[in-house]
């Protein structure tokens, strides 16, 4: 297990250079997913060495750092970070530190199994990815993931007693920006937050070009 201590109360607070104070942080633990959205990567990636890595003890002790220097909040994102092996010993320590907001941004894939524990570890909040409700246009962004899953993810997180869960949507121009009113729909539903995400135009991977899939906020808003 990763070793654990009592936080002393930040002699220093951390600060940027305009002077305002750097209390959220966001950790990514790894570069590693078990899905290839057409956003974010190619088919067939090419990942860090392992070595080149943080270890979760290392991780651990970033976060630990942080806290000592005033941050209130951290998210863990990686890549996937359900995937990292032993993920639920940095989410139990981290947890210990006594965080305001302690949250996790994940593609739900994993989450029929790890909602609970993640709860019981400490974690107060997700973010969960969706991007469509059609099973088919999931599995065309996403190449690997199964819609399915996801939606038992979510399903699992709410019934784990979750302090907030929300969905986040990157919306791309003709493969799911008709979707918009019916993603909202099932978010009222579920009694879950939804969140649009305008995609980054930072050029083409593979077969999907940002450019050409770009819808922006006020598209959306329309």
């Amino acid at each position: 297990t990763i070793g654990n201590r009592t936080n002393p109360m930040p002699q220093n607070k951390l600060t940027d250079r305009f002077g305002r104070t750097v209390n959220y942080v966001r950790l990514s633990v790894t570069d590693r997913c078990d899905f290839r959205c057409v956003y974010c990567m190619a088919e067939d990636m090419t990942f860090l060495p392992r070595q080149q890595v943080l270890t979760l003890e290392e991780i651990a002790r970033v976060a630990r750092n942080f806290v000592d220097l005033g941050t209130e909040k951290i998210r863990l994102t990686g890549g996937e970070p359900l995937v990292r092996k032993d993920i639920l010993e940095l989410v139990k320590e981290i947890g210990t530190y006594g965080l305001r907001d302690f949250a996790m941004t994940t593609n739900g894939s994993q989450l029929t199994t790890m909602a609970e524990p993640l709860r019981k570890a400490g974690m107060h909040r997700l973010n969960i990815s969706l991007d469509s409700l059609d099973a088919d246009k999931f599995r065309n962004i996403t190449r690997t993931g199964k819609l399915s899953h996801v939606l038992d993810g979510i399903d699992a997180a709410r019934e784990a007693g979750f302090r907030g869960i929300k969905i986040n949507t990157v919306v791309m121009k003709g493969r799911n920006d008709e979707e918009i009113p019916e993603l909202i729909e099932f978010a009222r539903k579920k009694k879950v937050d939804i969140s649009f995400i305008e995609e980054m135009p930072l050029g083409e991977i593979s077969e999907h070009d940002r450019g050409l899939a770009l819808c922006t906020s006020e598209e959306v808003r329309d």
